[in-house]
């Protein structure tokens, strides 16, 4: 199996020079489980952030392209940046904490997971989990979500 050219995150605005931080698969779900909200807000992640996060997740591009608030053909498009966005950052920021969540809810399940948002939900007015991620509201329905379904308490 070839290797891939690690990819790198570091902080911006830093007063100390710090040398970038490699990742590999491991990035980007769990770097943000290991950040402070500050932490994030002054990183800077490549495109390539969004590729790898729609890798480990096995979401479509349209769906990640939701995740961030830009169309299909936008979400390409900033794959190809050296850098995201601050907005762009929070958002995946933000889906990366709720999938987890999600992978929680599901016992470490990725396969039901994606399933279950796939599917219209009675619980959610009928309307699919994915199409809730588009928005900060939404998200937080979806963790309400997770939560029921974690305690067993999901009508």
């Amino acid at each position: 199996m070839k290797k891939s050219k690690p990819k790198f995150i570091k902080k911006k605005n830093s007063h100390v020079k710090e040398p970038l931080v490699a990742y590999e698969t491991e990035l980007p779900l769990t770097i943000f489980a290991r950040m402070s909200m500050q932490d994030i807000a002054g990183s800077e992640l490549s495109g390539m952030a969004l590729q790898d996060m729609q890798k480990q997740t096995s979401l479509s591009p349209q769906a990640l392209a939701s995740v961030v608030g830009v169309s299909k053909s936008k979400y390409y498009d900033l794959i190809k940046l050296d850098k995201l966005g601050s907005k762009n950052i929070d958002a995946l920021a933000d889906f990366a904490m709720l999938w987890r969540k999600g992978i929680e809810a599901f016992d470490g399940d990725k396969d039901s997971l994606n399933e279950w948002l796939e599917i219209r939900n009675e619980n959610l007015g009928q309307i699919k989990p994915i199409d809730l991620i588009s928005s900060r509201m939404g998200r937080r329905e979806l963790e309400k979500a997770f939560l029921r379904i974690e305690y067993s308490t999901y009508g």
